[in-house]
């Protein structure tokens, strides 16, 4: 799978993709997140415009860790993956070694607020609906002043939920992606 020249994600045992700025191997197992589903896609996409370097990123339902991976490449000074899985937790692990990732921390949490982790630059989360609806409020206090929340996993349906909720926590959606019936919202804290 190919994002415009950006990214390339492979298996460990497929050929070398050359013509990418960067190549990530990950081998699913059985966790979501390869890539080739729309949502992973648009979310590999929009990393593409933000500015990582020497940033602290979360990924909140890192699944096969590939958001993790790429945003370690793009220069993050420390990656927390989260997730709820044990199979995600360990694939993660997996993908993280098999990229020689030195800067992601793979954790096992059930809600995106974890104290004592600090405030985070840049939020990744492709989930679903239901889980970002009752997550965000703990996505936002995670979230540094001018940080960004990457939201997907979620349909078109989905954005006046999403939308609504992310005003309840002073939070407004700056950009909108979409892939077939499928959406990526970038939001941020309103200013005070």
């Amino acid at each position: 799978m190919v994002v415009e020249g950006f990214c390339a994600i492979r298996a460990h045992f497929h050929p070398p993709m050359p013509g990418v700025e960067h190549e990530l191997i990950i081998t699913p197992q059985m966790s979501f997140g390869t890539g080739h589903h729309a949502t992973p896609y648009m979310m590999l996409q929009a990393m593409r415009g933000l500015d990582l370097r020497g940033k602290r990123v979360l990924d909140f339902g890192t699944g096969t860790g590939v958001l993790a991976i790429l945003a370690e490449r793009l220069g993050a000074a420390y990656v927390a993956a989260i997730d709820n899985d044990d199979w995600s937790i360990e694939n993660a692990q997996e993908n993280v070694a098999a990229n020689g990732c030195g800067r992601i921390e793979v954790l096992k949490r059930d809600t995106a607020a974890s104290p004592g982790a600090g405030l985070f630059d840049v939020i990744l989360a492709n989930i679903n609906k239901h889980v970002i609806l009752k997550q965000l409020a703990g996505l936002k206090q995670q979230l540094t002043p001018g940080g960004v929340i990457l939201l997907s996993g979620l349909l078109s349906d989905d954005e006046e939920d999403i939308e609504n909720e992310a005003a309840k926590n002073n939070l407004s959606v700056s950009e909108r992606m979409t892939k077939g019936s499928w959406i990526c919202l970038k939001t941020g804290k309103k200013p005070e």
